[in-house]
């Protein structure tokens, strides 16, 4: 591990210690309860305890630890810098969570066993030259990532905040609990923003009769999954129906995607198929669902994502001939951009022979069919497989043509049975977007737009999930 420099520019290991600690308090934001009287010891044994006081109100709390060369610098010294944030992650009480009720609150942490050179050894810094900076952010406007547990021992509102990908413990890829055991999700700052959802002749493998063009502003902020949901975390939380994907392979199932689920399992049915219109959106999920269920355990608002929420998550910024990431849409079959950022047909997902390409066997392993999810790069938002591997079921009931719905779900809230534009629809599809592992690279872009029966079950179709970005 490299460690932060000291004033003297070199490197200084050996015993990790700490003499006359300096320590702030978080930027103070509107609506958010004051941080103050924030106090920074260690006990001989290297245990640091941080104490710190809120106004009455809760919040969300984290932390960072800084040092800085200038041991007399002020508190806005641009000189001060984090010690790395998967480092201070391991700190534990009154922190990553909703805090309240306290007169004093406190945070335990080890630096010794967490911040450690390339020797094994803790790491020396100069007396007062650190400090710890504790933030609180409103319950209306929760921290960038959230991990919420699935497991079988989770219990409900126990979720995690971290500031930043660099706060996750263990690191996003590395540990794999957040493709397991838990959910990791991410903040999408989309309230009052206007963007272009759609597709323009620029892409010329468009599908001119479903992507055209319109300008969408959405009005909430929310959290959508870093990755579509895996078959563990299916399993956990449907454990009525086990191990349901197609691709299942024994020695990388684990962390694949799930798919062969319909729509109506995944909300509106508890174990099957079979609709139940009760459960339409804006009525929350069957409780027999998964979602239902995963509603209960975790004590969150899941839900599928809108065609509009997931287009938006999806381009992360990136406009128009654009895939996630900001690199070009080359329009074609074979889409050296696209090899780097998900599964298709021509970089894994299907099996070549010759200048042909053929379907994989049920069993085989992950380099062929779906990707272990996190196997390619992510978007420019930090989210992965948004492009190819399996299309993602969305909320709405699928219509060629939503220019004129603003973004909004494609459900008539008055009558959920019907479209926005009022059309029945007993016999519609439910849209689903991203593109799959058996397709060419345009089925990919995110402007696609796919449907299919909202009881239908295949081998490229899952999902991924959103829930609201707060507390209140």
């Amino acid at each position: 591990m490299q460690m932060k420099t000291t004033s003297s520019g070199k490197r200084r290991s050996r015993r990790f210690i700490y003499a006359a600690i300096a320590a702030v308090s978080g930027v103070a934001m509107a609506a958010v309860p004051e941080v103050s009287n924030v106090t920074m010891e260690q006990a001989q044994d290297r245990l640091v305890t941080i104490t710190y006081q809120l106004s009455d109100a809760p919040a969300v709390v984290t932390l960072d630890i800084q040092t800085n060369a200038n041991v007399n610098a002020a508190a806005n010294d641009p000189g001060w810098t984090s010690i790395g944030g998967e480092i201070v992650s391991t700190a534990k009480g009154d922190v990553w969570k909703k805090v309240s009720g306290k007169n004093t609150y406190t945070i335990k942490w080890r630096p010794d066993k967490s911040w450690r050179d390339e020797n094994d050894e803790g790491f020396k810094i100069a007396a007062n030259g650190a400090r710890a900076r504790v933030t609180a952010w409103p319950l209306d406007n929760t921290p960038d990532y959230m991990v919420v547990d699935v497991s079988a021992a989770a219990q409900p509102d126990t979720q995690r905040y971290y500031p930043s990908v660099d706060f996750l413990p263990g690191g996003v890829l590395s540990n794999t609990i957040y493709r397991t055991t838990t959910l990791l999700m991410r903040k999408i700052m989309a309230r009052g923003v206007t963007w272009t959802m759609g597709s323009t002749t620029l892409e010329t493998k468009r599908n001119a009769a479903n992507e055209a063009t319109h300008q969408v502003t959405l009005t909430n902020n929310y959290y959508i999954g870093v990755f579509p949901v895996t078959q563990d975390q299916w399993d956990l939380i449907q454990p009525s129906r086990l191990a349901p994907a197609y691709f299942n392979n024994a020695a990388d199932r684990a962390m694949r995607p799930v798919e062969n689920v319909s729509y109506n399992e995944i909300r509106n049915a508890a174990n099957s198929t079979t609709a139940n219109t009760a459960y339409d959106w804006p009525a929350d999920p069957n409780p027999g669902s998964f979602l239902g269920k995963l509603r209960t355990k975790t004590g969150i608002d899941f839900d599928l994502p809108s065609e509009a929420q997931w287009e938006f998550a999806a381009r992360a910024g990136n406009g128009d001939t654009k895939w996630g990431d900001g690199s070009g849409i080359m329009n074609t079959d074979t889409d050296e951009n696209l090899d780097k950022l998900g599964r298709y047909e021509r970089n894994g997902g299907k099996v070549q022979d010759g200048s042909s390409y053929a379907n994989p066997e049920q069993s085989c392993g992950a380099t062929n069919g779906t990707a272990v999810v996190g196997s390619y790069a992510p978007n420019s938002w930090g989210l992965y497989d948004t492009h190819g591997n399996v299309w993602e079921w969305c909320l709405d009931w699928y219509a060629a043509d939503v220019t004129g719905i603003g973004g909004k779900v494609n459900i008539d809230p008055t009558t959920p049975a019907n479209t926005l534009s009022g059309n029945p629809t007993s016999s519609a599809d439910r849209a689903s977007r991203g593109g799959r592992w058996s397709s060419a690279a345009s089925l990919s872009r995110s402007a696609s737009r796919n449907n299919a029966r909202p009881t239908a079950r295949g081998k490229d179709i899952g999902f991924r999930v959103t829930c609201t970005a707060g507390l209140q």
